[in-house]
């Protein structure tokens, strides 16, 4: 009795909230408004409640471990909440239950190129386009029929640390999404005649990464900053290796890797978290844990300062990805690295502004035409990362652009002013906020974070975390990791004009009396 008066009075003071509101003045005299917004308010509150009940349902589950993280949206009476579950072999159930008519299910796998070895480099990526060939429960042809008639979309992506699989559906094919992934984990149908088909059509895809140049230039970038490492082997892998594989290899690997405890699911839109965690409890309880590997997950990682450059001077514009080490996603230093990315920007010649751009390095390269465009990146991954600047230029004016690149990180870890970093938040806020623009973006950001760090954080808490961050802050950064560090560079396409590697070291640090 006492939980329903307390919603009686907190529908009553919001009753008053939107009497005083602006935008409702003008209709005041409409009786139907007014009780739209009430009953509006009404079942908001009678959502709460079903949450609470569901939270007393989900702690008496045995062995089931419940979170749940609120975040209000800004200006608005809303509330979005996220439910995470434990189960106890180790696989993370995760939700947000939203009133969109879409649901967004990913499966997050901590598996990559940096778990495999110099052996089966590329096998996680073919595992990608293996896993929608059919299950044995259920053939290729009925999956097939089953996407086309229900309007489902299947997507998949594999990186160096983690695989996605991710389902979009409208509501009422949520609970179907979710059984399809599950059967990616105990019910995949590896056909011999279908792994060599996938061979050719990776090897299409190898081709077609080969004549991108920007994929290229990154992973030279991590060849040569990880060099000796797993971090520098490519995600595709070299075809020599991907001829080799075969159904026991592809089934050993998926014993070793695909365990529990690196296993999250990911919901949002209009699905059931209680549903979800129930059947993924039902189906996947049983597999047993393995915690003998959890502290070896990562492979080792070490960083090397150096310089890959591969001249082409048949290709009209050079190519060139310039970084330094920086922490990774389980830094406490994330963020606000994130926000010094924010500070150089990015520019391409389609934009106007000439010298009233507020990124110094986008006022040089637009009135001295030094590149046609360069971006600002921050590759996170757990334990390590590379932060620096891509861009393209012709073949004369290279060593210009870099050296307006160094100049400004050297601006940055000296002569940094509160405007600068007020401007580089500003623009971090979008950012994260256009990555939880609607349901799939949230799933994805959703499960990035719960795959790097324990806990989620609403949009809310990072936007207080980055409002606290001063130019003090960001200058100590720069000189903890830019300032007088050695430099990794990537290049291909007509790099005559590139400084040596003994030239990019030295730009790396100011004398100065």
């Amino acid at each position: 009795m006492i939980l329903i008066f307390n919603v009686i009075e907190n529908c009553k003071e919001f009753v008053k909230l939107v009497l005083r509101s602006d935008y409702i003045l003008f209709d005041l005299y409409l009786t139907e408004i007014r009780i739209q917004y009430w009953s509006e308010s009404i079942r908001f509150y009678i959502q709460d409640l079903q949450n609470m009940f569901k939270s007393l349902v989900y702690s008496s589950i045995k062995g089931i471990n419940i979170n749940r993280y609120f975040t209000t949206l800004h200006g608005q009476l809303f509330t979005s909440q996220v439910h995470v579950a434990n189960l106890t072999n180790g696989i993370r159930v995760a939700t947000q239950e939203t009133d969109s008519p879409l649901a967004c299910t990913s499966l997050f796998v901590k598996t990559g190129s940096r778990f495999e070895n110099a052996c089966n480099n590329g096998i996680t990526h073919f595992i990608e386009h293996m896993a929608y060939q059919g299950f044995n429960t259920l053939s290729k042809s009925n999956l097939q029929e089953y996407i086309s008639s229900s309007g489902t979309k299947l997507t998949a992506l594999t990186t160096r640390e983690y695989q996605v699989f991710t389902a979009i559906s409208s509501a009422e094919h949520a609970p179907e999404c979710v059984n399809i992934l599950i059967k990616l984990l105990i019910d995949l149908q590896l056909c011999d005649s279908d792994i060599e088909l996938q061979k050719e059509y990776v090897y299409s895809e190898a081709l077609d990464e080969d004549k991108n140049p920007k994929s290229v230039v990154f992973d030279y970038l991590n060849q040569t900053a990880f060099q000796g490492t797993p971090l520098a082997q490519s995600v595709i892998g070299p075809s020599s290796i991907r001829l080799t594989f075969d159904r026991n290899t592809l089934c050993d690997y998926i014993e070793k890797n695909y365990h529990p405890h690196r296993l999250l699911f990911v919901s949002s839109g209009c699905t059931s978290h209680l549903s979800n965690m129930c059947e993924i409890n039902n189906r996947l309880g049983n597999l047993s844990p393995c915690v003998s590997e959890c502290a070896a997950d990562y492979a080792p990682k070490r960083f090397t300062g150096s310089s890959i450059i591969y001249r082409d001077d048949s290709m009209p514009y050079a190519h060139v990805a310039l970084a330094v080490e920086v922490p990774g996603y389980d830094s406490s230093e994330y963020l606000p690295l994130f926000v010094a990315s924010c500070l150089t920007g990015s520019w391409e010649r389609t934009q106007g502004g000439t010298d009233r751009h507020g990124s110094p390095l986008a006022r040089a390269v637009a009135t001295s035409k030094l590149c046609e465009k360069f971006e600002s990146f921050y590759i996170a991954y757990q334990d390590t990362g590379l932060w620096g600047i891509y861009f393209i230029g012709k073949r004369i004016g290279l060593d210009d652009m870099i050296y307006n690149i160094q100049d400004q990180w050297m601006q940055m870890c000296t002569t940094i002013s509160k405007s600068d970093v007020q401007r580089a938040i500003n623009v971090a806020k979008l950012k994260l906020a256009n990555n939880r623009a609607g349901v799939i973006r949230s799933c994805y950001d959703i499960g990035l974070q719960l795959l790097h760090k324990p806990n989620w954080k609403s949009l809310g808490d990072l936007f207080n975390d980055i409002n606290n961050l001063s130019h003090k802050e960001i200058k100590n950064l720069g000189h903890k990791y830019i300032y007088d560090k050695c430099p990794v560079l990537a290049a291909i396409g007509p790099t005559e004009t590139l400084p040596d590697y003994n030239r990019l070291r030295a730009g790396m640090y100011w004398l100065r009396m």
